[in-house]
């Protein structure tokens, strides 16, 4: 482990512990790579925590096993629910202690419950209650990464411990290399969970020309997965082209040298984006709310310190009601010196 990787977490963690040898971790089960990603700081203080221990994460989404191959957990188990196959299934794993990060699953608790384990963590219910050795409140108003966070650290330590360590590492890996880039803004247009979180290939195209005439030193990093291939054209036939750099289908170390490497970035609410608020780097984030439901999105899905630079579209309109524009005061706000 470096050493910022470990200071990022010095003074927050309790006590190391070695008593430990098996670890299970239920993890949620959206298929998203945001949604994936968020659990890594979680991960990362139970490797710090339990040292030595062999950590096993389970999920009923294939694509979790991101999280294995990456290497912040020793095993994926890919499971389909029934309450027999769970209970077997962990009693085979035979943990020392058990977290359930799925709020109000009551038959997995009660799964997890049957196996009497000698210690289990879960977010609090009436039935909760009676099955876990160890509860907390379910709060989706903080980000989802210091949510999980809490079943593992006080709730103050949870709301201000960096999350960057576990990408800190990764970086150190990156074959990317950045040191060529000057002040670079990242700009992040995916989306994949619906168009309602895509504010539009055109849209960015315009905020980038907008500040490349504003700022002549500022540099463009496009980050794009599978289903903006095919905005690599438009991006190289744009006005900024000389000042934009692409960066398509790439691997979490890469991804983290980027974030670390660039001044900011603005984007949709992607999975890349939560690269960006876990290493601790300013993101302007383009959000729809178009059911109302947009604030208690931006509380779940961006780390406080970002929040402030959230644009979201009037209540009940789609993201393309956010105009270009506004988008253009936010990330100048975002850049500009403190």
């Amino acid at each position: 482990m470096t050493a910022a990787a470990s200071d990022s977490l010095a003074g927050f963690l309790p006590p190391l512990r070695t008593d430990v040898k098996t670890i299970a971790v239920f993890l949620e089960k959206k298929p998203f790579f945001g949604a994936i990603i968020v659990h890594l700081p979680f991960l990362h203080a139970l490797r710090r925590v339990y040292p030595g221990a062999k950590l096993v994460v389970l999920s009923p989404a294939p694509a979790m096993e991101l999280l294995a191959r990456a290497g912040a957990a020793d095993e994926f188990v890919l499971y389909k629910w029934s309450f027999s196959g769970i209970r077997r299934t962990l009693l085979g794993i035979a943990p020392q202690l058990v977290f359930v990060l799925r709020p109000a699953s009551r038959g997995l608790d009660l799964a997890v419950a049957s196996c009497r384990l000698p210690h289990s963590a879960g977010y609090h219910s009436w039935l909760g209650r009676l099955l876990y050795s160890h509860i907390v409140p379910q709060n989706s108003g903080i980000y989802r990464a210091r949510k999980y966070l809490t079943l593992l650290l006080e709730a103050s330590a949870a709301g201000n411990v960096p999350l960057d360590g576990w990408f800190r590492e990764a970086a150190a890996r990156a074959k990317l290399s950045t040191t060529s880039w000057g002040r670079t803004l990242a700009v992040l247009p995916g989306g994949g969970a619906g168009d309602f979180k895509r504010w539009g290939e055109d849209n960015y195209l315009e905020l980038c020309g907008k500040l490349a005439a504003l700022d002549a030193e500022l540099n463009f990093l496009w980050i794009l997965g599978p289903q903006e291939a095919g905005l690599e054209k438009k991006i190289l036939a744009s006005g900024p082209a000389p000042r934009s750099r692409i960066l398509s289908g790439a691997a979490l170390p890469d991804l983290a040298a980027a974030a670390f490497a660039a001044a900011g970035a603005v984007g949709n609410d992607c999975g890349p984006a939560h690269i960006f608020h876990m290493c601790g780097r300013p993101y302007a984030c383009v959000m729809s709310d178009h059911d109302g439901r947009g604030e208690r999105r931006a509380a779940e899905w961006l780390d406080a310190p970002n929040r402030p630079f959230a644009v979201l579209s009037p209540p009940g309109a789609p993201i393309s009601a956010v105009r270009v524009e506004t988008v253009l005061g936010t990330v100048k706000r975002m850049l500009s010196p403190k």
